[in-house]
């Protein structure tokens, strides 16, 4: 019995009203209590003891009753036959004392022996009830101290033998019993069910071996399962470790319970850490590992290291789905923290998807003519570029963007040093006479004339001419999308922008795109 339902047994107030009643004597009242409770508790010995036990002592109490009323008999018995004794031996007197002496003296001790025969016969058969009631109750060494005490008396008393014989059976399946509940509790279940089985053998329905039988099949199944798992957490293949062990604990929750919550927690966050580590930018991988972290947390709350690892997962779920929601503001926030925590989390897809949030926040507030605003955005926009060297295509689309906002502020000179640099970035100059774009390379060399002249808004719309007719600046590859496939995520791996992408592919959700379809995605050579 676990600890759990013995303090739920000894504190439930049927139980508090059978020993009440046990304590006054009070057999009926006091088995009624115990009846109700064999319903909730059928399997507890304990339980099962103290009812047979009320039964035991109502059956003494009666017996005790009968015993009493067969005594008084014997004794009026006796007293008459006394008395009769004392009258014939009055009139014997009268009639002649010594011719009828020896006679007398015979009918006397007959009649004593017949008194003590019956005195005896009922004693026996008392005995040879409450030795029976012992056995029903499961207790076979006080029956048998009972039958001795009837051989050692009368040995031909009627049925002794068979008595004799039950109660050395019931000792014996006591004895197994005993053994078989010691392996059990040493968890020897294999021992422990052989020597069940031979009990079964000789009584079907001794005790609770039944339920027993069940409880070691359940064991020996949750045996099997922990063994696996635990061969699977010593291989390290720890998705199939969890399995194992949530499966157990599952089956059976007091089952091994220190270890196996050991071994879940380390499997959930070897399991997470792992698949972070294969496909940190698969947002189905992410998902799994942020659950994996989360049950960890739910065995272990206080673990500040998986706390933390949980809430990037988190956060970096929770941002990907304002993204494609156009929640700007709160990707930012989400991903400022991630980003600040580690740079390159999910391959660098954080950083991506945070950079584009700042371009796509900073174009909002264009639209609302908050250029201080729009100008903030994009220049955290390069300032995450800077950490990046192979982000090209991302540092010309963030100095255009700036220099569009510094435009519209009438800051046309350091407008024009973005415009420059967003040249210098794409080689443009180069790609125009490669292109034989003369009239798009007649505008460079305006603008770059005027600027050198410090003619900065003239310079600023030449440039913002050239850009406006550079028919491409970026080289393009296609990509066949996947189920995994999301557009940070595309943009990150070819190191693109999602809005390029975007404005390659006319693309008017972001959340669409479709499993097999192609995208153009625009690259830098």
């Amino acid at each position: 019995m676990s600890a759990n339902t013995a303090d739920t047994l000894l504190n439930h107030p049927r139980y508090q009203m059978a020993l009440h009643h046990l304590q006054k004597g009070e057999w009926k009242s006091g088995l009624a209590q115990v009846e109700h409770l064999m319903v909730q508790f059928p399997l507890v010995p304990e339980l099962r003891a103290l009812r047979q036990d009320f039964k035991l002592r109502a059956k003494f109490d009666q017996d005790e009753v009968n015993d009493l009323a067969i005594e008084r008999r014997h004794r009026l018995i006796k007293f008459v036959t006394r008395v009769g004794v004392v009258i014939l031996v009055v009139a014997l007197t009268f009639w002649g004392i010594q011719k009828y002496s020896t006679w007398l003296g015979e009918q006397l001790d007959l009649a004593r022996q017949r008194v003590e025969h019956e005195i005896q016969m009922a004693q026996l058969n008392a005995k040879s009830r409450d030795s029976q009631a012992f056995l029903m109750a499961g207790r076979p060494g006080e029956a048998k101290a009972l039958l001795d005490e009837i051989a050692a008396t009368n040995p031909e008393f009627p049925g002794l033998q068979q008595s004799l014989a039950q109660a050395e059976a019931a000792s014996s399946l006591e004895t197994l019993y005993k053994e078989a509940m010691g392996l059990i509790y040493i968890d020897d279940w294999p021992t422990a069910k052989m020597i069940l089985e031979d009990i079964v053998a000789q009584e079907p329905n001794y005790r609770d071996v039944s339920a027993q039988l069940a409880n070691i099949e359940k064991q020996t199944l949750l045996s099997d399962i922990f063994a696996q798992a635990e061969e699977n957490f010593q291989a390290e293949i720890w998705d199939m470790a969890v399995a194992g062990f949530e499966s157990v604990r599952a089956l059976h929750p007091e089952y091994r319970p220190e270890m196996v919550e050991e071994r879940l927690f380390h499997s959930y966050v070897n399991a997470a850490r792992t698949m972070l580590i294969d496909q940190a930018d698969s947002l189905q991988t992410l998902k799994i590992a942020e659950g994996y972290f989360r049950k960890a947390l739910a065995l272990r709350p206080q673990n500040s290291d998986i706390k933390s690892e949980r809430e990037l997962a988190r956060l970096y779920l929770k941002a990907q789905h304002d993204f494609n929601l156009g929640r700007w503001s709160d990707v930012i926030t989400d991903l400022e923290v991630v980003y600040a925590e580690d740079p390159e989390y999910a391959t660098g897809t954080a950083r991506q998807t945070l950079y584009d949030a700042y371009v796509a926040r900073g174009n909002s507030h264009m639209v609302s003519m908050e250029y201080d605003t729009a100008l903030i955005d994009y220049q955290r926009a390069i300032a995450l570029v800077e950490q990046d060297h192979q982000a090209d295509l991302r540092m010309y689309e963030a100095q255009l963007e700036v220099a569009e906002a510094l435009g519209a502020q009438s800051d046309y000179e350091a407008a024009v040093i973005h415009y420059k640099a967003a040249v210098e970035i794409s080689d443009l100059k180069a790609r125009a006479l490669q292109q034989n774009n003369y009239t798009l390379a007649a505008t460079l060399e305006e603008a770059e004339s005027y600027a050198r002249a410090a003619n900065f808004s003239l310079a600023f719309e030449r440039y913002r001419y050239a850009i406006s007719i550079t028919e491409k600046v970026q080289a393009t590859i296609i990509h066949v999308v996947t189920s995994e496939d999301y557009l940070t995520l595309l943009a990150c791996r070819y190191g693109s922008t999602v809005r390029a992408i975007v404005l390659a592919n006319d693309i008017v959700d972001p959340n669409l795109i479709i499993n097999g379809e192609e995208l153009i995605i625009p690259v830098f050579p």
